[in-house]
């Protein structure tokens, strides 16, 4: 590995630079019936010195920035009665109902404490096409440790995936040294996962393992459809670590690439974390901080872009770019009362036919930050035999405290009547 230093001046620097290829040998070797793949032993080692790698460290604060992305493939021109065209475009996305639908970053520090317990502040955030930019990424929802026997991907999978690593894996898994090479100093075995079964919860691709640490390295490793995966098709992840200290190696960035479709809809997208300065001493953490999992502070979408360009550690592609510059006008527009007042005389008309039999009324007044929900008539109607035929009608009216933090108050009210006795049921109820 080289490094290379650039001198930044008022005027623009060009520097080209070239990557070395990956380097693979294999030692020489006599093939004998009956022997196995050398990468067996590799597997059997590192599955040896797997819970040891598992607890070397007993709790840590770090840096992690994180980026999402996803982006709309294709979609159809209507879906269930709604206008996806006009949708789409209330969106940013383009004519052809592609784009990009949701770009973010946000910066964390993300305190772990052994066997399992993380908390995360969220101290910066931005977002596409909004100038409130509270980010829906969680850097606790990007911990993927293959030192454990099982990755759990909820929402994905309805069961965990066996590590290419665990107690059990011989039973999942073969194995294929594909070659070794040396990054400073260490030799690093490649060697192919490969699936025994192909419905079974199983990765597949290539793990790095170092010769006699034994730790892992990085992996390269795929999860398909046939695995059993809910809402997408394909889902790559790719894991690096370096040694953060003699005995402890960290990640140092991950990445998880998908793609899929449903109903109609075809999409992919990625979320990538990168670690940096990860402390293991200062400030001691105790069990007790824990109580408090996530806090994401009123200024975290206060940072400017001179901020971003320092923390970036991966410089954001052109349409990554384009986006944030396009929907940054888009928001301005939505924002402005003239917009806002526009969208909600649309919104706000009376509909008769919709009211009696659809889903009724609603009134919103977004400078008020205030709601009104009225019930449909058709939907009031009731027949029992002690009251007959009756109307047991409600309406709600929403109040929104505090967006960031959910805060907000809620009032309904419920009148109940009943034609063959004559009686009125009122109640109401509140919540904050």
């Amino acid at each position: 590995q080289s490094v290379q230093f650039i001198n930044l001046s008022a005027t623009d620097v060009i520097q080209n630079s070239t990557l070395s290829p990956e380097v693979l040998s294999l030692p020489d070797v006599v093939i004998r019936a009956g022997d196995e793949d050398p990468a067996i032993q590799i597997i059997r080692n590192a599955i040896r010195y797997r819970k040891e790698h598992l607890n070397e460290v007993e709790a840590y604060n770090v840096n992690v920035y994180v980026k999402g992305m996803e982006r709309l493939l294709e979609a159809p021109k209507k879906f269930l009665g709604k206008d996806i065209d006009k949708l789409t475009r209330s969106m940013g996305l383009d004519s052809n109902r592609q784009g990009i639908l949701y770009l973010s970053e946000s910066q964390s520090v993300l305190s772990f404490l052994r066997p399992n317990n993380y908390r995360e502040k969220m101290v910066a955030s931005k977002v596409s096409g909004s100038n409130r930019g509270y980010s829906f990424n969680r850097a606790t929802d990007l911990q993927m440790n293959f030192y454990h026997n099982y990755v759990n991907l909820e929402g994905l999978l309805t069961r965990p995936i066996i590590s290419p690593i665990a107690d059990n894996a011989f039973f999942y898994y073969r194995y294929e040294l594909l070659g070794t090479s040396i990054q400073d100093g260490r030799m690093i075995n490649k060697i192919r996962v490969i699936p025994r079964r192909r419905k079974d919860p199983v990765f597949r691709g290539n793990i790095y393992i170092l010769e006699n640490s034994w730790h892992i390295y990085s992996v390269e490793l795929n999860i398909f459809k046939e695995a059993g995966m809910n809402l997408v098709d394909t889902l790559k992840i790719t894991q690096s670590f370096y040694p953060v200290n003699s005995k402890a190696w960290m990640p140092s960035s991950l990445k998880v690439d998908f793609t899929g479709h449903l109903l109609g809809f075809r999409y992919e997208g990625y979320y990538l974390a990168a670690y940096k300065n990860y402390d293991f001493s200062q400030p001691v953490i105790k069990k007790k901080d824990f109580a408090e999992s996530l806090r994401i502070t009123a200024e975290v979408n206060k940072k400017d872009s001179v901020y971003w360009q320092e923390v970036r550690p991966i410089p954001l592609t052109q349409a990554e770019q384009l986006d944030y510059q396009k929907k940054q006008v888009f928001a301005i527009k939505q924002e402005s009362k003239q917009y806002i007042d526009s969208v909600e005389r649309e919104h706000n008309q009376f509909k008769p036919l919709s009211f009696v039999i659809g889903s009724g009324y609603h009134y919103k007044n977004t400078c008020k930050n205030k709601n009104y929900a009225f019930s449909s008539l058709i939907n009031s109607v009731f027949f029992n035999s002690i009251e007959g035929w009756g109307i047991n009608y409600s309406s709600t009216y929403t109040k929104s405290i505090d967006s960031v933090l959910d805060k907000q108050l809620r009032l309904t009210g419920t009148m109940r009547y009943g034609f063959k006795n004559s009686r009125i049921h009122a109640h109401g109820t509140g919540s904050f």
